[in-house]
């Protein structure tokens, strides 16, 4: 049984009793992978490794270039308490959508990509001949604009034509673009720098940490 086009998230698993998620019981689930710290009374951090350039720090990127800075000195991913509730929902709905789609034969879950300094996970991939294409499934709250350039990016690398971004309700086609790996050049520039990005907010729970750290 092959699979033609992915289906949205939640019409292949239940999406309804995660919905209930509260922080202390995401906290605690977290906690289970990896060990989570207190930084501030409603920031905590996990251990993240920035060193191998990936697309998936778009999306730290688009929310503020600073604070991906800060979390590369400090080698850790920043979080808030209640945000904790929307990376392990997203995390157990990524793992559930993959148990129920790798069923299918021309499917690949969690297909490592390694060019150069790139370095990559794609969420699914559907084999078509020798065709690779590249699948991401998205249950956060981070931009559109940034969930395509992230598959653009995959679709770059797999040599592909076209990706699929996968919504708990609906399936978004996107189109080839390899302007968007010039994004990631752009990032690595910011990481290298001595010195921090100017800051652009006027209110951020990181704040403190972030004009700390210089």
């Amino acid at each position: 049984m092959e699979l033609l086009l992915p289906k949205p998230i939640c019409s292949l698993v239940n999406c309804d009793d995660l919905e209930n998620l509260d922080a202390e019981s995401a906290l605690s689930e977290m906690r289970k992978e990896q060990e989570v710290f207190i930084l501030l009374p409603d920031v905590y951090a996990y251990r993240y490794d920035f060193r191998r350039l990936s697309p998936s720090v778009i999306n730290d990127f688009e929310y503020c270039p600073r604070l991906l800075w800060v979390q590369y000195k400090l080698g850790l991913k920043l979080f808030t308490k209640n945000s904790a509730v929307s990376l392990v929902r997203g995390r157990l709905l990524h793992e559930r959508y993959e148990r129920a789609i790798s069923d299918f034969d021309n499917v690949v879950t969690e297909y490592k990509i390694e060019v150069g300094e790139l370095v990559g996970v794609v969420d699914v991939v559907i084999k078509r001949g020798r065709e690779y294409i590249p699948v991401e499934v998205k249950t956060g709250m981070a931009t559109k604009e940034a969930h395509r350039k992230q598959l653009q990016i995959y679709i770059y690398l797999l040599k592909a034509r076209y990706g699929y971004l996968v919504y708990r309700n609906r399936v978004e086609r996107v189109e080839r673009d390899d302007s968007a790996v010039e994004l990631l050049a752009n990032i690595k520039k910011i990481l290298s720098m001595d010195k921090p990005p100017e800051a652009r907010c006027s209110s951020c729970p990181f704040m403190a940490i972030c004009k700390n750290l210089n």
